[in-house]
This record gives C-alpha cells, structure tokens and sequence, in this order.
C-alpha cells in the first residue's frame, strides 16, 4: 500500500481546477517567530506587513513595527536596509541614518532600481536609491511629512492620509493606496492625481470620478486594470482607469482582504485576514483555499492574519502578519 509522507515543512494542498491537479507546498522563509529586531538567519521580524519583489528571488518587506525596510532571501537571511526600531520618526539622508514612522507598502522599480515605501505614519511615499558610491539613500518623493489631508497636484505639495501600499504601473506610474482619503492615487511626471474614489466611504461603484471604497487596503496592477483590496467592504473591486469601478463576484466570502497579488495568468490571490486564510481566485470567478486553516494558528501550516501575498521566482510569498513570518508556497503541476 502506497502512504504519503511528509517530511520536514511539507504540506500537501491537492486543487483541481481546470483539470489539472496542483500540488502545493508551504515553507518557512524568514523569521523565527519571535517579534523582535534581529537581521541574519534566523531574523527577527515584527509584523512584516508588505512585500515586493527585489531583485532575483530577494524580496523587500515593510517591517512596520520596527519601522523599517528589509530584504529576505528565500533561505531566511534577511539584512535591514533602512530604518529600525530605534530609528522610529523621520529623517532622510543615508540609509543608515534615516528615520521612517510605521512604513506600510514596498514597491520595486527593477528599471531603475529603486524602491519605493508608502509611509503610513508620516503620510508620505518615501524613495530608497543608491547613490554613485552604490550605497542606499532615503528621500522624500511626495507628501508633507507629519501632515495628513488631501491635495491634488504637484508633488512636492500634495497631501495623503495614511498611504498603505504602493505598486508600479506598465507605464512607471506610480500607484498609491491612499487609505485615509479612500481613494487610489497616481504619481507621474511629477504631478499627483486621483485614479478613483471621492474621499467619501462606500462601495459604490460606478464611473471612477464617483465611484466609492471603504479601505483601501491594497492595490495591484495588471495590463491597465488596478484591482483593489477594499478591506472595508470585505470585497474586490476593479478599476478601469477613466472608464469604471465595478465589484468583482466571488463564489465565497471575504472577511477583511488585507494584500493583493496577480500571476501572468489572470490568477489573483488574496491575503485574506480575517479567515487566516490565502485564496486564489480563478477568471471565472471561483475561489479556492490555498494557504491556511481558516483558524488562527502558530505552526508553519497555519496563519495569523496574513497581511500582504507576493508572486515572484516561482513563489507566493505571504506576509504572517502576528506570527512575524515570511513563508512561502510553491506551485507545482
């Protein structure tokens, strides 16, 4: 008789859909479980809450409670590029020396090697560069640092109210989940505007001038469609840059979808926090559990509010928000 066995990290996720079987297999990537503040392998994070691809198969996260910018590898070394728990407050300058209040969203710029942070406690987006000496350096991008509200226009005087994510359009845009304001935002050429909402709360949806979110938790592009994670309404929503907002139909419910990723293929994937759980949401609307017990847990198979999910180098890489982990899922078919 034929026994499956499962050694070390495995775990095996059978899902058919569209009649292929996938085989699924969750791994620890970084931290060891302890909230803390410690680079190396085995890192201490606390509260990894964002993720974004770096270069190869590194990844760059948002560690928000230690107010800081961090890459990890996917064998668990993670080195701190910016900030720290000492360094809580705001200051630019070389990354040594700069000061970041509770860093939420990470994007990469791989063109021009930068990255990107939208700063939720000093209502900013910040630029991580390196100068000629190859060594990293903080900068200010938009927003009045220590100042929420909302402005429309250039960059160096527009206004955010707790930005939570950022993501790079096919265009270099710059997207911004403008939380506070309930609107999605863009930076390009230097000038800042608004892509959808009106600043009031609601899930209507509609022509982007007037439709309206409740969270806007996360955001991501795919060709010139932005799909958004409105944790508020516990719903997806897709937006069509001057043309609509529309609400996606799911064959499942959603409680509190806190991060957001698409693959090649159209595939998306939520971090659902609320249900500790990571869905993939197929074309057609179908939902199926791919990470999770659906219960709160500790253990490597299980989730404590996954906050942020990442496709890159042949991974989804989840953000285990409490448990103060990166893992990751490998697909094979």
């Amino acid at each position: 008789m034929k026994r499956l066995i499962v050694v070390l990290f495995g775990l095996l996720f059978f899902i058919s859909a569209c009649g292929i079987e996938k085989t699924n297999t969750m791994k620890l990537a970084a931290g060891s479980g302890n909230a803390g503040f410690k680079d190396g392998n085995p890192a201490d994070l606390n509260k990894p809450i964002r993720l974004a691809p770096y270069t190869d198969s590194l990844i760059v996260f948002a560690d928000i409670n230690n107010h800081a910018i961090r890459i990890a590898t996917l064998n668990g070394n993670v080195t701190t590029i910016a900030g720290g728990p000492d360094k809580k407050g705001y200051q630019d300058g070389p990354a040594d020396k700069a000061k970041f209040n509770s860093p939420h969203g990470v994007a990469y710029d791989k063109v021009n090697d930068i990255i990107y942070v939208a700063e939720a406690g000093n209502h900013d987006i910040r630029v991580i560069s390196k100068n000629a000496d190859g060594k990293f350096v903080v900068s200010t991008l938009t927003g009045v640092p220590g100042k929420a509200g909302f402005r429309d226009g250039p960059a160096d005087s527009a206004k955010f109210i707790s930005p939570h994510a950022v993501a790079i359009d096919d265009n270099g845009g710059i997207l911004v989940a403008d939380i506070g304001n309930a609107r999605v935002r863009l930076i390009k050429d230097g000038v800042v505007s608004t892509v959808a909402g009106t600043g009031e709360a609601g899930t209507k949806d509609g022509k982007p001038s007037e439709a309206t979110f409740k969270y806007v938790m996360d955001i991501v592009p795919f060709g010139n469609i932005i799909y958004v994670a409105d944790a508020g309404s516990h719903q997806i929503r897709k937006i069509v840059p001057g043309k609509e907002v529309t609400t996606l139909s799911l064959k499942d419910t959603l409680s509190t979808p806190h991060g957001i990723a698409i693959d090649s293929e159209g595939n998306i994937y939520i971090a659902d926090m609320g249900t500790h759980r990571i869905l993939e949401v197929y074309p057609d609307g179908k939902v199926k559990a791919i990470a999770g017990t659906g219960k709160l847990g500790h253990g490597l198979l299980e989730l404590n509010k996954p906050a942020a999910v990442l496709v890159h180098a042949g991974y989804l890489w989840i953000a285990d928000l409490n448990n103060h982990q990166i893992k990751v899922l490998e697909f094979q078919k």
